[in-house]
């Protein structure tokens, strides 16, 4: 975690050796020497037997690292780390510790594991690897200065080391990465200077040369490079760094000269053919440029790719008639390559020749067959020509033509594929749902992957007909492994739409036909989090809990039986089952404590609770747990009028609600406001009260009841709740012109609120719709 780094230097002096005089000092000396040298001897001969490690315990240790399940893998690599290890063994056991703990936000530990691989050998390959993850664990939050001054530390204290080398070229690299040029110019060249054999020099060197140009500085820059030159006179890429050096400052003969010679070093180096071609038409001689480029075919004449490369550099100089030349031969030497054709259609449409880049996509679809590279991208570039009506008109073509093409090949699985693609984008979920259906019975091979792709794309967009793909897939595929993970998608999917109801019965039919810990686990959260049975939920975490389970699964079994005896009133039972959780290591810690918090707050805790929820800062300061604990807290401090009484009553309706008891929550609100109708709390009572009608789909009760907060002098919630209307106008009403309306005054009451940036998303959402 940021901010609590608590590594420890430890220095240890050594003894100054005394020195011992001639003579009798002397003699002693020889002496000594003797049987030294014996028992020297001996230790040679005599080796120490080979270490034994626990390969299994090892390979178990990594299976827990690589699977992320980063508390669990620090137990065992620090029990590990206590049995009998090769030097190269503890570094990586150090290195993924080190690893887990960064993943967990704890700095202070994973700094320790990496300096600790550091100090056992300064010059070692894991010593490099160490180094590189210091520096990235600030890199990575773009905290420059500190990454720098963290390498600087290390440069310092191994002087002349590989971790020195290492730690040199990275502030370099962060210097320049943070926009300090002239500094990082500085430390490159010191670098470069400290530590000629690094096998960072080339990069380093390219590094300063970038710099060098962006600031100008030519000279510097050509002095560098021909230093170098100097030492490697046959390096063909330095070569080219001085062409394109005079390049840029317009020195084109040159430059022409430099790429001469390094097209005699290296003459099949398409590269430099390209630069050659490119300088010849800066120069505006284009046949000189072309004569050029047409050689990068010349030594591979049956290689696509190559005249993939030439079409590429021909559009690029807007050489259309010869890029369309190039990428015809090398559709007629690869004929399955989506990306030849999407390259060609390219160039159709730079020159607004729709037809033919139409009927180069036609072509493409009736030729790449299914399960090739890139044919999934065909149709999605065909939609991106127009927008709008065209776009409409354009699939109402394409439709009929490849329908026509069906009534001639009606069993062709790429045609079928197409037109079905083509119905999705087009918006025609329901046909393209039929004509999916209609490519399993001709396609068999494809056992899913290709509904299961369109059915993601729909839930990402948030689209309801996800959830038709996801049971196609379940209907047509079953008793496979991506039919049961279908369903599990099926019912996280209802779980966001708040689709409770059809979520247990999915979860149901699962459940009779399998026994899977996850699916049982996913019934337990939907009896207790959605349809709010917390006696129903019970019964399936306690059967759960005799079956042998996965340590994590175990772990969310006990949160789930606490979560329960919560909102039975049990909340002493619910402690006893958390606090043991709380005090661990594992990756629920945080949510164990949250929970024990809540037990507190339900049951009129108030000050136990917030002693709770401030532990759950300190063991995570910025996620979604410390989020709602620092909103509880919150809560309570911003509520204590009328002797906390109103701030009682509303976690007694809180209770209420996530048990299950809506109408009891529903009338303890409506007493509470009556009575106390000046309290701090009766916004919030107002947004329970919104948030249970909008649950129950009683959307025109919930704007009603959230417009009571908006309507609250200096409510804290005002933005929140105006958000929530007009969300309702947007996804449950389907009234559009509303919910523009709603996000627009949104954006212009609430200007300070951190969610005017979600309200700007969705009217750029609404408004792109619109047109």
């Amino acid at each position: 975690m940021i901010g609590r780094q608590h590594l420890k230097s430890l220095l240890q002096s050594q003894p100054q050796s005394t020195r011992i005089g001639k003579g009798l000092g002397t003699f002693l000396c020889l002496l000594f020497l003797i049987p030294t040298y014996i028992l020297t001897s001996l230790t040679t001969f005599a080796q120490a037997p080979p270490i034994k490690e626990d390969q299994i315990a090892i390979q178990n240790a990594h299976d827990l690292y690589y699977s992320q399940k980063y508390s669990e893998a620090i137990e065992a690599y620090q029990a590990l780390l206590q049995t009998p290890l090769r030097q190269h063994s503890k570094d990586a056991i150090r290195m993924n510790l080190g690893q887990s703990y960064a993943k967990l936000g704890d700095d202070a530990m994973a700094l320790q594991k990496f300096h600790a691989v550091i100090d056992a050998d300064p010059d070692g390959s894991y010593a490099s690897q160490a180094v590189h993850r210091i520096g990235a664990l600030f890199r990575d939050r773009y905290q420059y200065k500190e990454a720098i001054t963290r390498c600087r530390q290390l440069a310092n204290k191994y002087p002349k080391t590989q971790t020195a080398a290492i730690a040199r070229y990275l502030i370099a690299q962060y210097t320049f990465a943070g926009g300090g040029y002239d500094e990082a110019i500085e430390n490159y060249r010191s670098f470069l200077n400290d530590f000629p054999t690094s096998p960072y020099r080339t990069s380093a060197l390219n590094s300063l040369v970038r710099l060098y140009r962006i600031r100008h500085r030519y000279a510097d820059a050509e002095q560098l490079i021909r230093g170098e030159l100097r030492q490697k006179p046959n390096d063909v890429s330095l070569t080219e760094q001085l062409a394109a050096l005079y390049k840029a400052q317009g020195k084109y003969d040159d430059a022409l000269s430099l790429y001469r010679t390094a097209l005699n070093q290296s003459p099949k180096n398409t590269d430099i053919l390209k630069k050659l071609g490119e300088l010849y038409a800066e120069r505006g001689q284009q046949d000189l440029a072309a004569e050029q480029w047409a050689k990068i075919v010349q030594d591979d004449p049956d290689q696509a790719y190559r005249y993939q490369q030439l079409g590429s550099i021909y559009t690029s100089h807007q050489m259309y008639e010869k890029a369309i030349e190039a990428y015809e031969i090398a559709i007629g030497l690869n004929s399955k390559d989506a990306q030849l054709y999407n390259r060609l259609a390219d160039v159709y449409k730079i020159q607004g020749q729709v037809n033919m880049a139409v009927n180069t996509y036609l072509r493409a679809l009736s030729v790449v067959d299914i399960g090739y590279s890139g044919r999934d991208t065909l149709i999605q570039s065909m939609a991106e020509i127009y927008e709008g009506a065209q776009q409409e008109r354009l699939f109402e073509q394409v439709i009929d033509r490849l329908q026509a093409t069906l009534r001639t090949d009606s069993r062709n699985p790429s045609l079928v594929l197409s037109l079905a693609e083509v119905y999705f984008y087009r918006g025609n979920l329901d046909l393209a749902l039929k004509n999916f259906k209609r490519l399993r019975r001709l396609y068999p091979a494809d056992r899913g992957r290709i509904l299961e792709k369109y059915a993601q794309i729909l839930e990402r967009n948030k689209n309801p007909k996800a959830a038709d793909f996801y049971q196609t897939i379940a209907d047509l595929f079953p008793n496979t492994h991506l039919a049961w993970t279908a369903q599990m998608k099926l019912v996280r999917f209802y779980e966001r739409w708040e689709r409770w109801d059809d979520a247990l019965t999915v979860l149901t039919n699962m459940t009779q036909r399998s026994n899977q810990p996850a699916a049982q686990l996913l019934l337990g959260h939907v009896w207790l989090h959605g349809i709010r049975d917390p006696d129903a939920a019970l019964r399936v975490y306690q059967a759960l809990a005799n079956q042998p389970l996965l340590t994590d699964q175990n772990i969310q079994i006990q949160l789930g039986v606490a979560t329960c005896y919560i909102l039975q009133g049990q909340s002493d039972e619910a402690e006893i089952v958390l606090q043991p959780i709380a005090d661990g290591n594992s990756n629920f810690k945080a949510e164990a404590q949250k929970l024990i918090g809540d037990a507190h707050l339900l049951r009129g805790d108030i000050e136990a609770a917030v002693a709770a929820y401030k532990r759950v800062l300190d063991i995570a300061m910025s996620n979604p747990l410390s989020n709602d604990s620092l909103d509880r807290i919150v809560l309570i401090q911003s509520n204590s009028d009328y002797s906390n009484e109103p701030l009682k009553r509303y976690l007694e309706v809180l209770r209420s609600d996530l048990s299950g008891e809506t109408d009891v929550a529903l009338r303890l609100c409506q007493e509470t406001i009556k009575e106390y109708p000046t309290a701090l709390i009766v916004d919030d009572l107002w947004m329970l009260v919104g948030g249970i009608h909008q649950r129950e789909a009683r959307y025109t009760d919930a704007i009603r009841a959230y417009q009571q907060v908006t309507v609250l002098e200096g409510s804290p919630i005002a933005a929140e709740t105006t958000a929530k209307i007009a969300d309702i106008y947007h996804w449950q009403l389907d009234e559009p012109d509303k919910a523009q309306e709603t996000y627009s005054a949104l954006i212009q009451d609430y200007p300070e609120s951190v969610i005017v940036a979600y309200a700007r998303q969705q009217l750029d959402a609404l408004v792109k719709l619109k047109r």
